[in-house]
C-alpha cells in the first residue's frame, strides 16, 4: 500500500511540475513574441516619424504616402500591443499633430521616445542628463557638407 501511495505521489508531482514547466515556458514565450512585437512597432513608428519630418524639411514629397503609410500601420501596431504608458504618450504626441513641425509636438515626441525606453527596461531618466533634443532633432551631423553633396553630381 505505501508503494501504491508513493507511486500515485510521484505522478501526481511528475504532472504538476510539467504543467507548471509547461505553463512558465509558454508564458516566457509570449512575453517574448510580444517584446519583439512591440520593439519593430516602436522603431518602425520613430523611423517613419523621422523620415516624414525630414523629408517636410528639406521640401522633399515623393514618398509621403509610403511613409504615412508606414507610420500608421506602426501608430496601430502600438496601439495594439503597446505598453500603456506608450500609448498615452502616443495619443498624446497625435494630438499635437505628430508632424514634428511645432515645439509641442518635439517636446511629445521627446516624451513618447523617453516613454519608449523606459517599456524597453531603461531607468527612466538615464539620459536625461544628455542633449537629446540638439541629437534628435538637427538634420544634418555637426560635418555634413552641401557642397560636398553638391559636387559630387
Amino acid at each position: 500500500m505505501t508503494i501504491l501511495v508513493s507511486f500515485i505521489g510521484s505522478l501526481i508531482a511528475a504532472f504538476i511540475a510539467a504543467f507548471t514547466a509547461h505553463h512558465l515556458a509558454t508564458a516566457r514565450m509570449r512575453k517574448n513574441e510580444l517584446s519583439k512585437f512591440q520593439l519593430a512597432a516602436y522603431s518602425d513608428f520613430l523611423g517613419a516619424a523621422s523620415r516624414l519630418a525630414v523629408s517636410r524639411r528639406v521640401g522633399d514629397t515623393s514618398n509621403e504616402i509610403e511613409d504615412l503609410a508606414v507610420l500608421n500601420d506602426s501608430k496601430n501596431r502600438i496601439l495594439i500591443g503597446g505598453d500603456r504608458a506608450v500609448v498615452e504618450a502616443l495619443i498624446e504626441f497625435w494630438k499635437h499633430g505628430a508632424t514634428l513641425e511645432r515645439e509641442q509636438e518635439i517636446i511629445a515626441f521627446k516624451h513618447l521616445a523617453s516613454v519608449i525606453r523606459e517599456s524597453l527596461g531603461h531607468k527612466k531618466y538615464d539620459i536625461f542628463d544628455l542633449e537629446i533634443s540638439n541629437t534628435m532633432f538637427k538634420l544634418e551631423p555637426s560635418d555634413f557638407s552641401y557642397r560636398a553633396s553638391r559636387s559630387d553630381g
